[in-house]
């Protein structure tokens, strides 16, 4: 039997014109990608959300819904609600939505549906949804960033940016509230304003009748302004349409994407290249897969969560108790803490072995297309950021190659703190975007092992095939179910107490440097004690290569410059040619 066979997920997309829902069993997270979205049937009902909507009508109208799958609810293992509007970081509540959507914002129902169903319901934006959607289907891939725009009653928008939400100010990407004399983006793009030509609110006969060709017109003339708009301020690749829009344009053969590609020839003098669209063939159905692969992902992560005694953990214990750090003096402080480094480091031999043993079962993953993805919060996540970074450039590993998850968001990282517990939320969202596969090595980073940032990431991980692996201060007393393998840090007690930026700190920094140094190295990086897929990105580098150029073959400094010219400054296309002509 397997582990989770009997259990259920429900998903639902909330909107203002229509309630959708579907469930679904195991059997539709095993299936083939393509075939998800034809897996299930749709239901749903008109949406009684309103200005002065109750919660009373709106729970009534979620329990009539359910009750039309003829479901036993204590196989509900999980829900998943999409909705436009501005969901917190966990997932638990709606922070802002428009004023017939304001009845979300007031949580108890979330809480009515969690009693009744005795299950976690986990909330997120429409348009993130869609996103996890694309990333399981096959959409989101590579290294591009990529605007989701789900169209219906109003503009849905964020960025996927090389496998991550790209949230700067760790806010959504209000793109449907900008302004105009026209109106907003919202209301311009809003296909349930342009259905409203036809008498009977029919958008397939607004799409395909010839008496409203002018009115058609304008409205994609508006669609490019605003596909525009967005390449400029997020630096685009692609766009993908999904939502009301796409589901009448691909249900009536209305050649939405190639009339916006036609017209989105003409590039506006601030990008280098057009924009392109991809109207996603599968509509509104994204939302829903979203919801229903989010459902289940954060069930198995709560499964597999342990909980820690504050009062055990060894990075909460000072190094020295007796120690009164500000009565000493500026040298006794500094050698306090170059004795404790000292330790620590000496410690960190006997994790060598381990890390070894990672290297090598992660060689032949990323030979076949896989990713290193390291995923922590606070300083473990920055240290990892900066090793991600690091790499391509030192070794050539492609960037979509090498990836870090922080608690909170990556893109202001290196100058913004955790300010709402993002370490206590789960990494599930964040893992769906990266659509993870079993030739992945997800490496969570965790001094104390208890964030359940770090959790939730290995769990998902581990459900998913990849190798989990958690570093961690100490090896741990108990198997961990959430991944499978730890690497201790061995570090112990801080110097100043819970502090782990400093010896936990250092002892992350030597791991990463050993395992990803490593791994590049038994990949045929490494000539000898030299990179020969370093990246000529600056003159310090070039240097670098003709140097080496030198040590390896003998070239004087004008030979080597000349050859690594014709190369177009790639040191291993250099190095081939060199071995090819002798």
């Amino acid at each position: 039997m397997k582990k989770y066979e009997k259990s259920k997920y429900l998903g639902f997309d909330i909107g203002g014109t229509w309630i959708k829902g579907v469930v679904v069993d195991e059997d539709f997270f095993q299936i083939d990608r393509n075939s998800k979205s034809k897996f299930f049937q749709i239901k749903k009902i008109r949406s009684p959300l309103h200005v002065k909507t109750t919660i009373e009508e709106f729970i009534e109208a979620l329990k009539k819904l359910i009750a039309s799958f003829k479901i036993d609810s204590k196989e509900v293992k999980g829900i998943g609600i999409s909705t436009a509007g501005i969901v917190n970081y966990h997932g638990t509540r709606v922070l802002k939505a428009a004023a017939h959507l304001s009845i979300l914002k007031n949580n108890s129902w979330q809480s009515i549906l969690e009693k009744e169903l005795q299950c976690c319901v986990t909330i997120i934006n429409d348009a993130d949804a869609a996103s996890i959607g694309l990333a399981e289907i096959g959409y989101l891939a590579g290294n591009k960033t990529i605007g989701i725009m789900p169209i219906g009653t109003g503009l849905g928008f964020t960025v996927w940016r090389n496998g991550r939400r790209w949230r700067p100010g760790k806010s959504l990407s209000l793109l449907g509230s900008i302004r105009t004399p026209a109106g907003s983006y919202d209301s311009i793009a809003s296909v349930s304003k342009l259905a409203g030509l036809d008498e009977n609110t029919n958008l397939i006969n607004v799409l395909t009748n010839s008496s409203f060709q002018i009115e058609r017109e304008k409205y994609m003339q508006n669609m490019v302004n605003i596909i525009n708009s967005a390449a400029i301020l997020y630096n685009l690749d692609e766009v993908i349409i999904c939502g009301g829009l796409a589901d009448a344009s691909i249900t009536c053969n209305y050649p939405l994407e190639k009339i916006l590609n036609k017209n989105l020839e003409e590039t506006p003098v601030e990008l280098e290249k057009s924009v392109r669209v991809i109207v996603a063939t599968e509509g509104n159905k994204l939302q829903l897969v979203g919801a229903l692969t989010l459902a289940r992902g954060e069930f198995i992560a709560t499964n597999s969560k342990v909980v820690h005694s504050y009062n055990s953990l060894a990075t909460e214990i000072p190094y020295k108790k007796e120690l009164q750090l500000q009565n000493m003096s500026t040298l006794d402080i500094i050698e306090t803490m170059w004795q404790a480094e000292q330790e620590a480091g000496s410690l960190l031999k006997n994790s060598l072995s381990i890390i070894g043993d990672i290297a090598d079962k992660s060689i032949t993953r990323i030979e076949t297309g896989g990713r290193i993805i390291y995923v922590g919060a606070g300083t473990s996540g920055r240290i990892a950021a900066m090793d991600a970074v690091e790499i391509p450039c030192t070794y050539g590993l492609p960037e979509e190659q090498i990836l870090a998850l922080i608690a909170g968001g990556i893109s202001d990282a290196a100058i913004e703190i955790e300010s709402d517990f993002e370490e206590d939320a789960s990494a599930v969202p964040e893992m769906l975007l990266l659509n993870i596969q079993p030739e992945d090595i997800v490496i969570g980073i965790s001094a104390s092992g208890a964030a359940y940032y770090i959790q939730s990431a290995l769990a998902f991980a581990k459900e998913r095939k990849a190798l989990s692996v958690l570093i961690q201060a100490e090896f741990p007393e108990i198997k961990l179910p959430f991944c499978d393998y730890v690497i201790p840090l061995n570090s112990g007690n801080e110097v100043v107490a819970g502090s782990t930026r400093m010896k936990a700190g250092t002892a992350i920094k030597k791991v990463l440097n050993f395992l990803s140094s490593t791994i590049m190295i038994k990949m045929g990086k490494v000539s000898g004690p030299y990179m020969i897929d370093v990246a000529c990105i600056n003159n310090k580098l070039i240097e670098r290569a003709k140097k080496i150029l030198y040590e390896l073959y003998g070239f004087n400094e004008q030979d080597a410059h000349k050859i690594l010219q014709m190369n177009n400054f790639n040191l291993r296309d250099s190095i081939s040619e060199i071995d090819n002509s002798r």
